[in-house]
């Protein structure tokens, strides 16, 4: 597994704060144990595989390849994943993490799962578009974030070049190379391969992404309003103080965020 967010260089990007990249892999058969989130929204992108979400609102959702399961976890929540083995049995996806605004931090815990097929796909110069949240194009993704933020997973055509147009110059985007066969270049200078970011700050307009090999290439856009408060993580909780870290994990030992599987005991 790689984990491209954050690094020191860039604790985050828009809203989000965290983003692990997992696979290709032979699906394991072990569960992701109940565990607690609060303050964030996650986000599990399944690139290839099928999973099952739980939760200790009482939720389960499936999704498979192309699909995305969304969490708001709000004053706290307990979820756990499960791969699917009998629908896949390779997986490979992204998770991200976005910090929510403070005024909906202590808000209540919402979930939802997106299929593939509600995904806004289409093809451009260049490029196969899957547009997750925000907007481009005229288009609109049908993930609607607490922030205002920007996903899509874009498939670079072999030995050609794709221009992405920043939907707001106010706000700050990153290239994350899901896949490719040699260093993609963008606007002819740097050069970043398979599981590099680049980071764009405020006030961009464009940037132009070549693909030189005879491959499709794979990378993932993010982007959105920066962060301007304090973040602090601890766990699965990423907060604006330390008093609010305390305060989630006494929400989380006395079962106010609920129970899952037994967790807390």
């Amino acid at each position: 597994m790689q984990r491209p967010l954050p690094i020191s260089a860039a604790p985050s990007v828009g809203p989000f704060v965290l983003m692990d990249h997992f696979g290709p892999v032979p699906a394991p058969s072990r569960k992701l144990e109940a565990h607690p989130h609060s303050g964030i929204e996650v986000m599990t992108y399944l690139i290839e595989g099928a999973n099952e979400h739980t939760d200790s609102l009482g939720n389960v959702g499936q999704i498979e390849s192309g699909g995305a399961q969304w969490m708001r976890a709000g004053r706290g929540i307990l979820h756990a994943e499960r791969n699917l083995l009998d629908r896949a049995t390779t997986m490979h996806g992204l998770q991200i993490w976005a910090k929510l605004p403070i005024e909906e931090q202590d808000g209540p815990p919402q979930y939802s799962a997106f299929q593939s097929e509600q995904m806004v796909e289409w093809k451009t110069s260049g490029a196969t578009v899957r547009l997750l949240s925000g907007k481009m194009d005229g288009r609109s993704g049908p993930m609607d974030l607490s922030s205002p933020a920007f996903m899509a997973h874009v498939y670079v055509d072999a030995e050609a070049t794709f221009e992405f147009v920043f939907p707001n110059t106010a706000h700050e985007y990153a290239f994350y190379v899901v896949q490719a066969a040699e260093p993609l270049v963008v606007d002819d200078k740097a050069r970043i391969g398979h599981g590099d970011m680049i980071r764009f700050e405020t006030g961009a307009q464009k940037a132009i992404l070549s693909n030189p090999t005879s491959q499709r290439a794979q990378i993932f856009i993010l982007g959105g309003e920066p962060i301007l408060t304090s973040l602090h993580f601890s766990g699965g909780f990423v907060l604006d103080s330390e008093a609010s870290i305390e305060k989630a994990y006494t929400r989380y030992h006395t079962g106010e965020m609920g129970r899952l599987d037994g967790v807390p005991f």
